[in-house]
């Protein structure tokens, strides 16, 4: 029986990290052994993505650094680093990316990543992962846009104590490639032009930490639902600072059209934060 590729295609800090956690401790699930496997958007949106290749091979030399006739025969260390190896295959030949994601699945029936940058994907990008595999759905999670950005902001400042959010904050809001990550009208046409409507399950962060959304992705998937710990969060970042009036409202003006155009798509049916940003910057 052929195993389903399932793939999750962003967006960025919208709780990918926390839906593959989840899925790491499903039965039925075998999840990508490298956290972001950066395959698609790496070959088809270079100009923002071709860096995770060099800083997946920066890692790896750190790490074999660390190698010492004590440790080398360490199983994990082998495990990780022979997963390393698996995904560098891919750069010159494609065809492993299917031999990395069913490494180690001992036949679980549904193979699993997340890679958030997947949704600055065009259709010819969405087409090539549509031929890679004969059976693959896509899951795409979106958070209120203006959230989004900031949690992306804070989680920089968080790892980084020297950004500086206020300088950063335009610059990076007009910048092309955060965008494409805000952009989920385009994601979802662009997507559903190659994949269709039934391949692709579309959920909010906003309701995701609920079970009621957990059960509708494995039922996506065609798996059993298993309890999930909604009380934590991945990847959260420890900036307890909410967002200032002013920067939610260029953040809101910026990615006006994108709330139009969800709110176009799900009518009435938004998270609340969606609906209340929207009345009150009049979007």
């Amino acid at each position: 029986m052929t195993q389903m590729l399932l793939i999750c295609i962003g967006a960025q800090k919208a709780g990918t990290t926390w839906l593959a956690d989840y899925l790491r401790k499903h039965q039925q699930v075998h999840v990508a052994p490298v956290k972001e496997v950066h395959f698609f958007d790496a070959r088809f949106v270079p100009q923002w993505c071709a860096k995770y290749e060099e800083e997946m091979l920066t890692e790896f030399q750190r790490q074999t650094a660390l190698l010492t006739t004590e440790n080398c025969g360490d199983p994990v260390i082998q495990q990780r680093l022979h997963a390393m190896l698996l995904r560098f295959r891919m750069i010159a030949n494609p065809n492993e990316y299917m031999r990395f994601m069913s490494w180690g699945s001992q036949g679980r029936p549904v193979l699993f990543e997340a890679t958030p940058d997947y949704s600055m994907l065009g259709k010819t990008g969405f087409q090539f992962m549509r031929e890679i595999h004969p059976d693959v759905k896509l899951v795409f999670l979106m958070r209120n846009p203006a959230d989004r950005f900031w949690s992306s902001l804070t989680f920089n400042r968080t790892h980084n104590p020297k950004f500086d959010i206020e300088t950063m904050f335009d610059r990076l809001l007009a910048r092309e490639d955060f965008m494409l990550l805000a952009d989920y009208g385009r994601t979802i046409q662009e997507a559903q032009s190659v994949f269709g409507e039934e391949r692709i399950h579309l959920e909010f962060y906003e309701r995701l930490f609920h079970q009621e959304a957990v059960d509708r992705i494995c039922g996506f998937a065609g798996i059993g639902a298993k309890p999930a710990d909604i009380g934590t969060r991945s990847n959260a970042s420890r900036d307890g600072q909410g967002m200032p009036a002013a920067l939610r409202a260029r953040a809101c003006a910026a990615y006006a059209h994108i709330y139009r155009a969800i709110a176009g798509r799900f009518a009435n049916d938004l998270p609340e934060s969606w609906l209340q940003d929207m009345a009150r910057f009049k979007l």
